[in-house]
């Protein structure tokens, strides 16, 4: 599973993601990107959104600060979209666990939804 046709390149992008290294990871979002977040503290009445690249790019600076190991697995990649799980572990143990689905557009991401259950 790596590369499609629209020029996404999952095996870079997951080094990216699980690196958290925000500058690389950041520029697979396209400039309109949506982040769509669905957690206890932001259920489907009132998920989290972020949108465009630079406030998505925020939110990957916070999380590249963070404490927290990243897993990837489960992809499935094709022409139009990826789907993956995450699984991030704090240093008490504690996990987040996400279920993720992008949309590509031009080889970029143009909507993520992870759907996250946590500790």
């Amino acid at each position: 599973m790596g590369e499609s046709k629209a020029g996404f390149d999952f095996p870079a992008f997951r080094e990216a993601f699980e690196r958290k290294d925000a500058g690389r990871w950041a520029e697979f979002y396209a400039e309109d990107a949506h982040w769509i977040e669905y957690k206890p503290s932001a259920p489907p009445r009132a998920p989290i959104r972020m949108i465009g690249k630079a406030q998505i790019k925020e939110f990957i600076e916070a999380v590249s600060r963070s404490d927290l190991e990243i897993a990837l697995a489960d992809e499935v990649v094709d022409d139009e979209r990826v789907a993956f799980s995450v699984t991030c572990t704090f240093p008490d143990g504690k996990r987040v666990y996400e279920q993720v689905i992008v949309q590509l557009r031009d080889g970029k991401v143009a909507r993520q939804v992870d759907v996250e259950a946590w500790d």
